[in-house]
């Protein structure tokens, strides 16, 4: 898959904080809705005012929130569970962007 680093947020606000205070930002970020502290939605507009170019992949169990998170700013949304080819195939997608 390449040369890569992963990084963990335990929560929305850690997410916004995470990626406002790297100085080289992630390529792709991937995140359910459902976090504590801060809501996936709140965290994928803070971070899409910083950069909104920043690619966002939505990956939760409630597909209810599929059009609601695309109509957002999400690139795109995945349904849990999913097979890893799948998340692959999005990140692959989001990089070439």
């Amino acid at each position: 898959m390449g040369d890569f680093s992963i990084e963990f947020s335990t929560n929305g606000k850690d997410a916004v904080d995470n990626y406002k205070n790297h100085s080289e930002k992630p390529k792709v970020i991937i995140m359910d809705h459902r976090m504590p502290v801060m809501n996936g939605f709140d965290a994928m507009i803070e971070i899409l005012k910083y950069n909104n170019n920043t690619k966002i992949i939505f990956a939760s169990a409630d597909t209810t929130m599929k059009e609601v998170s695309i109509s957002m700013g999400a690139m795109a949304f995945i349904s849990k569970p999913f097979k890893i080819q799948e998340l692959i195939n999005l990140v692959n997608k989001a990089i070439k962007e």
